[in-house]
């Protein structure tokens, strides 16, 4: 109702797997509860584009019952993979290569991130030839860039790193080898404050706009994050290259960093230590 307008009965059968019947009986504790209850569109003739009866529209003014911020990827998590297959609306999904992971191959690695006890991987990393062993202490499981990582202690190089779960190749627990506290992970527990503007380059309408699409305030929107997190969120910006050189011609999305000399050192001092 948020997003369309209206509310159909049959659609909310369909989401939850319930009877008419059972969602009508919802519908209605909901509009007992409601200050502002939607009314239902009654049988009778329908105009074209007339959605019908069985539904329920947002009236004007309105005030829901749970009310939360929404944003379009709640609509597709909660709406659209249910849509009936009856319906006029279109949905389109692009599915680019999956990062598979196995389970078997990190239930092990999983397992230790919780209990937060130390493991022994074999893993293949992308700046060797082959496979290597590590023992690893992880303490958090992170999705960014696509895929998914644990953030661990790698005794070989004693230092906290990120390891991607998709290139695990096994994973084995040792519980009586000594852990290490994530406190000891700097990285993780010091936040930074990444500024984002829109690109100076941008006409004073374009900027209202990308200002209005990101939801900055004042035109500055203020993205707090771990710093072992700074590398991947610039670069699901795609403007990794672009503050690392400190060049705003190299950033090919509407957006700036405005502290990009401090982020362009943070992340200089975070490969230093590699």
């Amino acid at each position: 109702m948020k997003w369309f307008g209206f509310l159909r009965l049959a659609d909310h059968a369909s989401k939850f797997g319930i009877s008419d019947v059972q969602a009508k009986i919802d519908i209605k504790t909901y509009r007992y509860l409601s200050a502002t209850p939607p009314p239902e569109r009654k049988p009778g003739p329908a105009a074209a584009g007339d959605l019908g009866p069985g539904t329920y529209l947002r009236p004007d003014p309105f005030t829901p019952v749970f009310d939360a911020h929404g944003s379009m990827d709640d609509l597709w998590l909660t709406r659209f993979p249910d849509a009936r297959p009856d319906e006029p609306l279109s949905l389109e999904v692009l599915t680019p290569p999956e990062h598979r992971i196995e389970p078997d191959e990190v239930r092990a690695l999983l397992a230790a991130t919780e209990l937060r006890v130390s493991c022994r991987l074999k893993y293949q990393s992308m700046t060797s030839t082959g496979a290597s062993e590590r023992i690893v202490c992880p303490h958090a499981v992170v999705k960014a860039s696509g895929r998914y990582h644990v953030r661990a202690f790698d005794f070989s190089r004693k230092r906290f790193i990120d390891f991607s779960l998709s290139r695990v190749l096994s994973s084995h627990s040792l519980p009586d080898h000594a852990p290490v506290p994530s406190t000891l992970d700097d990285d993780w527990q010091n936040m930074i404050g990444v500024e984002f503007v829109p690109h100076p380059r941008l006409s004073a309408t374009q900027r209202s706009t990308i200002a209005r699409e990101y939801g900055m305030q004042q035109g500055l929107s203020i993205i707090t994050v771990r710093r072992a997190m700074l590398f991947y969120l610039l670069d699901e910006m795609r403007l990794l290259k672009a503050v690392k050189q400190q060049n705003k011609d190299l950033a090919d999305v509407p957006v700036w960093v405005k502290n990009s000399k401090h982020v362009a050192a943070e992340l200089a001092s975070m490969e230093s230590e590699t």
